[in-house]
């Protein structure tokens, strides 16, 4: 749908700010453009209805070369939104949704139709808001009118420069959930520009990361959580976003470090006690030195209660280990294949160090989702 060719915009004394930028943007699709500041990413959109324009390269809008169209016909077949919203502030809320459509000769009938419908779209009665004027509204509302105004004269492209930017966290949170549910049933295209990771994250369907008007990265967000390009996108994304694969994880970031662990000489009873101080029904069996020796359940301990001279080590079986520098796929291979719920974690020489249990790797999933 926009298509960018070997783009370049340099600026007086040399100053380049987007270099030679290829770029594919799919009908339907919602692009984030998104890097440090003077990175190139509004410039970049600036460039696509030639409110810059560019010192080479070219711009495709459905195959039709941007340079051979009229400037301002171009501007009229796309939407804009922008950070201050840029409301007429003597025109009320129709007349402000309405501006497009009445520049493209559309019957007043038309009209109305449209700027009810867009309303509707976001919640806000026709009846209530139609006749309002901006200083009536909230931030919100207001930065929801800038959106339907690009909408109404149903555009090709829109183009949004850090559109919710100036607005609360609680306000941007709902407009952006709004943008996803009218982009699901619209199926707009979308450039979007923003300094915010998580609202890329939530909002787009392909992230380009810029910096020194190059393009680092262009994917999904999943692509891009789980195969940073290089350190700088890994950096600029912040590892706690990260998706990191089960392989990439030791088990020594997601075990138990205190399990509950208990001398193997010991009474049965003495493993019930423990047991119930605990609130398990398992028990780790080790020696002087800490060595993990094996597993004791409460059933084990159950059925052998009537032999006051067994100890704990008489009872004990055996349970596969893993090292603690082994990796989280590892555990898990483990666990699927011997059909258990946990794996004791221990160093090179055999120290018990920890316990992996199911909710573990649960745990670990979830927060890398």
């Amino acid at each position: 749908m926009v298509i960018f060719e070997e783009v370049t915009k340099i600026y007086p004394g040399n100053v380049k700010a987007v270099d030679s930028l290829c770029l594919k943007v799919k009908r339907g699709e919602l692009v984030v453009l998104i890097g440090p500041s003077g990175c190139g990413k509004t410039t970049t959109l600036k460039m696509v209805n030639r409110l810059i324009e560019p010192s080479s390269g070219k711009i495709f809008l459905a195959g039709t070369d941007t340079d051979e169209l009229d400037a301002v016909e171009l501007r009229r077949r796309i939407g804009y939104v922008i950070q201050n919203i840029g409301l007429f502030p003597h025109k009320t809320v129709a007349s402000n949704i309405a501006v497009v459509p009445r520049l493209k000769k559309w019957s007043p009938k038309d009209v109305d139709k449209r700027v009810d419908e867009l309303l509707g779209m976001v919640g806000m009665e026709p009846k209530l808001y139609r006749n309002r004027f901006p200083n009536e509204l909230s931030g919100g509302q207001q930065q929801r009118i800038g959106v339907l105004r690009a909408l109404a004269a149903e555009p090709e492209v829109m183009l949004m420069d850090e559109p919710f930017g100036a607005l609360d966290p609680i306000t941007r949170d709902q407009l952006q959930d709004e943008l996803k549910r009218l982009q699901q049933r619209l199926h707009k295209t979308i450039i979007f520009v923003t300094h915010d990771m998580d609202e890329a994250l939530k909002i787009a369907d392909k992230i380009v990361i810029m910096k020194d008007g190059l393009i680092l990265q262009a994917a999904s967000p999943e692509e891009i959580l789980q195969q940073p390009a290089n350190d700088f996108v890994r950096h600029f994304i912040g590892e706690d976003r990260l998706i990191r694969r089960p392989e990439q994880v030791l088990v020594s970031e997601v075990m138990l470090k205190k399990p509950v662990k208990i001398e193997y000489y010991k009474g049965l009873r003495q493993g019930l006690v423990r047991m119930r101080e605990e609130s398990v029904d398992s028990l780790l069996i080790v020696d002087n030195d800490d060595i993990f020796l094996g597993v004791v359940d409460v059933r084990d301990i159950q059925a052998n209660l009537n032999n006051k001279r067994k100890t704990l080590q008489d009872i004990m079986h055996e349970r596969p280990t893993v090292n603690e520098n082994d990796n989280v796929k590892a555990v898990v291979k483990l666990m699927v294949g011997n059909g258990i719920r946990f794996v004791p974690a221990v160093d090179e020489k055999g120290h018990l160090k920890g316990i992996v249990t199911r909710s573990c790797v649960v745990n670990f999933i979830l927060d890398y989702m």
